[in-house]
């Protein structure tokens, strides 16, 4: 498949002989030919759509490899949360058999699809992965700091938190501006399934009261559907929390570590006591990254610590072993929790046993989907505290196909919803059609459907994720970037 790409754009691009070579790369000087400086262009313009792991491929020598850092297995982690989002929206909107758990509805002629056994669900529970991203955000917004924090650095460590203040802002809301709009564009070309205004006037004006209300960050966690993607409704979450996140590390920036470690589980308790879930995760991931810079900080004061004997490598090798196992346990029952139904939790085998358990307000005062937020919550903490200590998962995580969903995570996240309103009702009659219709469909008949319009899907809107990503989401951070070296004071 890749020769024949290679061949195309080998023909569209000129050859490093060529003098016109240069235009096509970032380095390369204008060529006084208009008609060459636009046909170049626009061959650039071409080879930008292509998704870039086949750029990759196309013109290796252009690209340097992706550097991994100390916590990439995070964003990783991420790249796959959002993934399984899309899934999860998949199927809600498309294939309904595998929303009820393993065994549900009892009165359903059809057999249960082994994809909704417990532990494979996950693969489509998209739910408590909104869960782990706000953990991961709370562990990335808070490591610098924290670095700061125990160096005793606090001159460096208020210059981070503005930065982190300044920016934060245009990070969330400059790609979901990005999105809405695509998607109200959609909706004026009739590519999607929604009535549109009359005018475009009419329109762009719904629009920007839609952008007015995506920005309310005012309800804490509240949980809503803002219009032309109603996906977006984590964001406001996402901005309330990280500056919750940042006047709390602020408060506690000049406590001694232990003090701070208590207090951040207190609050969490607090929190999460309070049904202020995504405060309990924000403030969860600035836990889990204190645990990791002590852990590391120990490590760091025995670098050349002696070679043990046969009976301390013994205890050494049993007590790892032991920590491997209690981590592995946590991340086994977080699976198991995030496979939680939206629906008849009580009437699901294991699940039905904890679920009255849940604590308050989540139970008896939340609908039926929001009920095991709390667990999520939990879940969410195990989850990122094993791929913290297990090599194993940070191995995975920060495998190839793991740090690219890493890198297109949030555009993947912005792009699945609008681009699955454009295909999925083209798309699935064809899946429908191949199996032998929906209505006298068996239990392998809609494994498939659910397979092959999955699959079918991912192409549009994994190429839709890339080409945001780089043409909105990277330039959103820079622009974010230059804009606060344009505004602050300089220093001496």
């Amino acid at each position: 498949m890749l020769r024949p790409l290679r061949g195309l754009v080998a023909g569209l691009l000129p050859s490093s002989n060529e003098p016109n070579y240069e235009l096509i790369h970032a380095n390369g000087t204008a060529n006084d030919d208009t008609f060459s400086h636009l046909k170049l262009s626009f061959t650039r313009f071409l080879f930008f759509l292509i998704p870039s792991p086949i750029q990759r491929r196309l013109q290796p020598a252009h690209f340097k490899p992706q550097r991994l850092y100390a916590t990439s297995y995070l964003d990783g982690l991420r790249g796959v949360a959002s993934l399984i989002v899309f899934f999860c929206h998949f199927t809600e909107g498309n294939v309904q058999f595998m929303i009820p758990s393993y065994g549900l509805p009892i009165g359903d002629p059809v057999p249960s699809s082994f994809m909704q056994l417990p532990f494979l669900r996950v693969l489509y529970s998209g739910r408590p992965m909104v869960h782990i991203f706000f953990v991961i955000s709370g562990f990335v917004l808070s490591l610098k700091p924290l670095k700061l924090a125990r160096a005793h650095n606090y001159a460096d460590l208020q210059t981070t938190l503005s930065s982190s203040v300044f920016r934060r802002g245009m990070r969330l809301f400059l790609p979901t501006t990005a999105s809405t709009f695509l998607v109200m564009t959609f909706i004026r070309m009739r590519l999607v399934e929604v009535d549109g205004f009359e005018t475009f006037s009419q329109q762009f004006m719904d629009w920007l009261h839609a952008i007015w209300t995506i920005g309310y960050s005012w309800d804490w966690d509240k949980i809503w559907w803002p219009k032309y993607d109603v996906h977006v409704w984590t964001i406001p979450i996402e901005m309330a929390q990280s500056m919750f996140l940042f006047v709390t590390i602020t408060g506690l920036a000049r406590c001694k570590v232990w003090v701070r470690l208590f207090m951040f589980v207190v609050i969490m308790l607090y929190s999460l006591k309070c049904g202020r879930w995504a405060a309990f995760e924000f403030i969860g991931g600035a836990l889990v990254a204190e645990v990791g810079l002590i852990q590391q900080a120990r490590a760091e004061r025995n670098p050349n610590k002696e070679m043990p004997d046969s009976d301390e490598e013994s205890s050494g090798s049993w007590q790892t072993s032991v920590v491997y196992a209690f981590w592995s346990m946590n991340f086994v029952f977080a699976m198991w929790i995030a496979g939680w139904p939206n629906n008849d939790v009580l009437r699901t085998p294991g699940l039905s046993e904890i679920a009255p358990y849940t604590m308050e307000p989540y139970w008896s005062q939340r609908r039926q989907e929001e009920q095991a937020f709390s667990w999520f919550a939990l879940g969410a903490m195990q989850v990122v505290f094993a791929c913290q200590q297990l090599p194993l998962l940070q191995k995975f995580f920060t495998s190839g196909p793991a740090q690219y969903l890493a890198n297109i995570s949030y555009a993947l996240y912005l792009m699945h919803g609008p681009f699955l309103d454009i295909f999925a009702h083209r798309w699935m009659p064809v899946v429908w059609w191949v199996v032998g219709g929906r209505e006298n469909s068996g239990v392998w008949t809609r494994t498939f459907a659910w397979w092959g319009g999955m699959l079918g899907l991912a192409v549009p809107i994994f190429w839709a994720s890339d080409v945001f990503w780089r043409a909105v989401d990277i330039p959103s951070v820079e622009f974010a970037k230059w804009l606060e070296g344009k505004c602050i004071v300089k220093e001496d």
